[in-house]
């Protein structure tokens, strides 16, 4: 088992929460190249989340829509190439693919919410231009498939690309933004490491399971794959980003900010699912903008997990 391929903060929080032997089991799955039997998932992806901070570094979770094949893994299965041709896209000029530069550190993270199969790829920009961008891949590895909600793409999507209304943005979170949260149960989290290594993972649970109180948010933590490599990484660098799903309108809210982990809650009526542990995010800014290309998902079933 290789004791180095996790930071300090991430062995912190292994450490604490006494999930360290569990945690090196599980790092046998993290492989320095896309694994073979995955190359064919990763093709058949009709949309990713991408997670990377601006220039400035503001640390941003954001969907990616594109037809089958628009993301593939290079022969060699070291390299994910992302390719984004759609003369209508807005993401020339949207956060983060507005700044991606060669070397920067970047997440990838492909979710087949129909059969509940993930996989997260983490490297960096070996290549970026105005229709797409290369991953050199520094981890890759499946996720299980706890939380994840089933649902099915809609079989009739619209054709028109020039789709939804403009952007709309603001700092204090309004009642639309709180309905949006208060209904949710699906949320991508972006975050830096001690490196500023971007990750992105998924977190989900009943509508409702992400609590708010004026601009901050209560996520709880439930129990997982014990790497936490979210949590490590919270536990170095505070800055993280958000994105939030709409499934039925084709369209994602998007939240800035920093966040904390809480240990050892008060938790009466279970709101973590038994761990005591939530990420409390303070939000920055919020945006609502349409998605660069219009997918839609029917629900079919919560996760047998959810707490």
């Amino acid at each position: 088992m290789n004791d180095t391929i996790f930071h300090p903060g991430e062995r912190l929080v292994q450490e604490r929460t006494g999930e360290r032997s569990v945690a090196l089991i599980n790092s046998r799955h993290i492989s320095s190249a896309i694994p073979a039997p995955a190359r064919a998932f990763i093709a058949q992806q009709p949309w990713c989340v991408i997670g990377a901070a601006d220039a400035s570094g503001v640390v941003y979770a954001s969907l990616l829509i594109g037809e089958p094949g628009f993301v593939l893994a290079s022969d060699d299965l070291a390299t994910l190439q992302v390719v984004f041709d759609d003369p209508h896209s807005r993401l020339a000029t949207t956060a983060p693919f507005s700044s991606l530069e060669s070397g920067q550190s970047i997440a990838v993270l492909l979710i087949e919410l129909q059969k509940r199969r993930r996989l997260r790829v983490n490297g960096q920009v070996a290549f970026a231009s105005a229709t797409g961008f290369e991953v050199a891949v520094g981890q890759a590895f499946p996720v299980c498939p706890r939380y994840i909600q089933k649902r099915e793409p809609e079989a009739d999507q619209p054709a028109d690309r020039a789709h939804g209304a403009a952007p709309v943005a603001g700092h204090t979170l309004d009642e639309a933004v709180s309905e949006w949260i208060a209904a949710a149960d699906t949320l991508f989290i972006s975050t830096l490491g001690p490196a500023r290594e971007a990750d992105v993972s998924h977190r989900g649970g009943r509508p409702g399971f992400v609590k708010q109180q004026d601009q901050v948010l209560r996520i709880p933590d439930f129990s997982g794959n014990s790497m936490f490599n979210t949590l490590g990484n919270l536990a170095v660098e505070s800055r993280c980003g958000l994105v939030f799903p709409d499934f039925e309108g084709a369209r994602q809210l998007q939240l800035t900010g920093h966040a904390r982990v809480c240990f050892d809650v008060i938790d009466e009526i279970q709101l973590t699912g038994g761990t005591g542990r939530w990420i409390e995010f303070t939000v920055d800014a919020w945006c609502i903008s349409p998605l660069n290309l219009p997918l839609r998902w029917s629900f079919v079933e919560a996760s047998p997990y959810n707490p």
